[in-house]
């Protein structure tokens, strides 16, 4: 089991059957609310579904709750417009808040841009059973994504506990693991295998995504399995097409035989 998964199941089980959870985290400006967990029927909600993804990235060690608030707001272009409304939002520094606090108590542009500098994650949540996933991805997280200046910036999308992870990288908006992404980062909404959900190993901690961020020259002579990325879409292609060809010369000099083979490994 995933350590997210671990956190999970504990979350489900101390609050499986609570009305109410008290807030852990800031939700824009306040702390200490009290959310509700159920609908008028008994079942659980959305609000059921973000605290229990957010208390097991938390409560796990995968990410310090000083970095993360929920019902982040930033402002749109036209001043008499609603704001844009992030379901939670992870920052790549713990002084977040006395930024936020400036910005939506004084007006202080500065620290709006500096939010905008320091935004690594915009995560949406919700009760749908991912039955709406490329249209909250193209229509809401991906407009959330695009308030960070961060490049790669992250977004999460849980919906009824099917994960789905995506990132922003050199202005392409695809997802998170590349093996999903049909044509890399070329890869449209219709490219981006949004039927199949992240499983929770996937999902990574807050140090995995600060160095992604900090690009750096690799060894590859140092490099172990564990260092090497997941194979896309695309690469795939491009390596059956390659071991094809190979096979095929293989073939023609008769060597499709065990000291062919020694001699491709």
């Amino acid at each position: 089991m995933s350590l997210f998964g671990k956190y999970k199941e504990e979350f489900d089980k101390k609050y499986g059957t609570s009305e109410t959870f008290v807030a852990f985290l800031p939700e824009h400006l306040k702390y200490n609310k009290v959310v509700e967990l159920r609908k008028k029927n008994g079942s659980s909600n959305e609000q059921y579904y973000k605290w229990q993804f957010l208390y097991s990235i938390v409560n796990s060690g995968m990410y310090a709750r000083d970095f993360i608030g929920t019902e982040v707001q930033f402002p749109k272009g036209n001043k008499d417009s609603a704001p844009i409304k992030l379901d939670a939002a992870i920052f790549d520094d713990i002084e977040w808040f006395g930024h936020y606090q400036k910005y939506w108590q004084n007006n202080d542009l500065d620290s709006l841009e500096w939010l905008k500098q320091h935004l690594l994650v915009a995560l949406e949540f919700k009760k749908e059973d991912a039955k709406n996933v490329a249209e909250v991805w193209d229509k809401q997280l991906k407009s959330y994504m695009n308030e960070s200046r961060k490049d790669p910036c992250f977004g999460v999308l849980y919906d009824t506990e099917r994960l789905f992870l995506f990132k922003k990288e050199e202005k392409s908006f695809v997802r998170y693991s590349d093996e999903y992404n049909v044509k890399g980062l070329a890869s449209k909404t219709s490219e981006l295998s949004l039927l199949v959900p992240d499983p929770y190993v996937n999902l990574p901690d807050f140090n995995t995504l600060i160095s992604k961020g900090h690009s750096k020259k690799i060894d590859i002579t140092r490099q172990k399995i564990k260092d090497l990325e997941v194979i896309s879409g695309i690469q795939s292609i491009q390596i059956n097409n390659s071991m094809s060809s190979i096979l095929k010369m293989m073939d023609r000099v008769g060597l499709v035989n065990q000291k062919g083979f020694e001699i491709l490994i």
